[in-house]
């Protein structure tokens, strides 16, 4: 702890942040053990496995918000010899990376909904529905992935004068993933209200939204990088003419 209460502010910035993002990727990855975790017990009277990982994720979700906390603090208190002329891009968008790690939050909170709901509410285990349902947490990973390599490399961007770089494929990848998730729920919504067969439709109705909430939460984190790229010249984040293949 010493070492690194005493190593560079920037450099503190950039280990929290991807430990930050390594904790609600750990969230996010979770998900489908949990869901198959469930499926697997089969009963309602049978769910230790499920309410273990369910308990990771908690676990996860409280450690992503104390390293928030702890980053959202050092910018928010950094005084002029923290940051420096080498750090002008922290202090110049520091409202913007504050945003940015409260949206980030936003994602480990829904991962974290997603496993207390289900320990909860125990859905009926349709076949159908758990499977776009594991499909729908497979995109949300890949979208995890793509929003990390943006993440790190814009903060990696901040700390220096004078580099320039793009994340304009990792943001066209979540959007394109997000879209295809819209997709999935709105087929678990029709499965889940096709026929009388499916057991309390509404209630898969609700899982369905909580994982394109995910999804959601992760577009939104998008949203805040583009807004950087709209005052500054150093970082691109869209490309016209370029798109996302999800393949």
């Amino acid at each position: 702890m010493a070492a690194d209460s005493d190593s560079r502010f920037d450099d503190r910035i950039v280990s929290r942040t991807e430990d930050y993002l390594d904790r609600i990727s750990e969230c996010v990855g979770l998900l489908p053990r949990l869901l198959e975790t469930y499926l697997a017990e089969g009963t309602d009277e049978t769910t230790a496995g499920t309410d273990s990982v369910a308990a990771s994720i908690v676990n996860l979700e409280s450690d992503c918000d104390r390293l928030k906390r702890d980053i959202s603090g050092q910018i928010t208190n950094a005084d002029a010899a923290d940051v420096g002329l080498l750090n002008a891009r922290i202090h110049r968008n520091s409202s913007q990376v504050l945003d940015l790690y409260q949206r980030l939050d936003v994602i480990a909170n829904v991962a974290e909904r997603i496993a207390e709901e289900l320990v909860t509410v125990r859905p009926p285990r349709d076949a159908d529905c758990f499977d776009r349902y594991v499909e729908m947490a497979g995109f949300a990973i890949r979208g995890m992935d793509a929003l990390s390599a943006a993440v790190s490399r814009y903060v990696r961007l901040l700390r220096s004068p004078s580099r320039s770089g793009t994340i304009a494929d990792e943001i066209a990848s979540v959007r394109g993933i997000e879209s295809a998730v819209d997709e999935l729920r709105n087929e678990v919504v029709e499965t889940a209200f096709a026929d009388d067969g499916v057991d309390r439709p509404l209630v898969h109705r609700e899982f369905a939204l909580l994982f394109d909430a995910l999804c959601d939460a992760m577009e939104d984190v998008t949203d805040t990088l583009v807004l950087v790229s709209s005052t500054e010249a150093w970082i691109t984040t869209e490309f016209d003419d370029r798109g996302s293949d999800l393949e």
